[in-house]
């Protein structure tokens, strides 16, 4: 194939878009299939009555909603080392803590919070450990308000 006028970079670029754009469409599918699953159970639920659903005075069951993730296909494995690890654990707590929001478990999720907090800044600290490599890739688009987190969660342990 003759592409006179295209770049690599501008191929690669429209692989990658292609790509991105067919998992989309496959999530989306998936999604749907989800949601139909979710309402046929809540209909069969619901002729059983509300006793599945979690007591509490003044606060009305919600739903949690599903946010959109922008899913490159590089797992954890790829990454690999330290830095996978924590990405990977990192992970898994998040699912806890919307599986604990779900169940209206709110107040299990500070201490999985803090991991999360403590493991993203391993991750930036092992980033900045290797500087050469580092200096050609673009900056991070959003920083971590350690700030605020310290405000809101526990105190960070004093020796990391």
């Amino acid at each position: 194939m003759n592409l006179p006028d295209k770049t690599v970079r501008d191929v690669a670029l429209r692989c990658r878009w292609m790509t991105k754009k067919e998992s989309s469409k496959k999530r989306k599918e998936e999604l749907s299939k989800k949601n139909k699953e979710k309402k046929e159970r809540a209909n069969d639920s619901s002729s059983k009555g509300p006793a599945h659903l979690v007591s509490r005075p003044n606060a009305p069951p919600y739903s949690v909603p599903v946010l959109p993730m922008d899913d490159d296909d590089v797992s954890y494995k790829t990454i690999g080392g330290q830095t996978g690890e924590l990405l990977e654990h990192n992970a898994q707590i998040l699912n806890q803590i919307y599986t604990n929001i779900s169940n209206m478990q709110v107040q299990e999720n500070i201490p999985l919070l803090c991991q999360t907090r403590d493991n993203i800044l391993a991750v930036l600290k092992e980033i900045s450990d290797v500087p050469d490599i580092m200096k050609q890739m673009p900056p991070l688009p959003v920083q971590l308000n350690e700030d605020l987190a310290n405000s809101t969660l526990l105190p960070r342990p004093p020796h990391t």
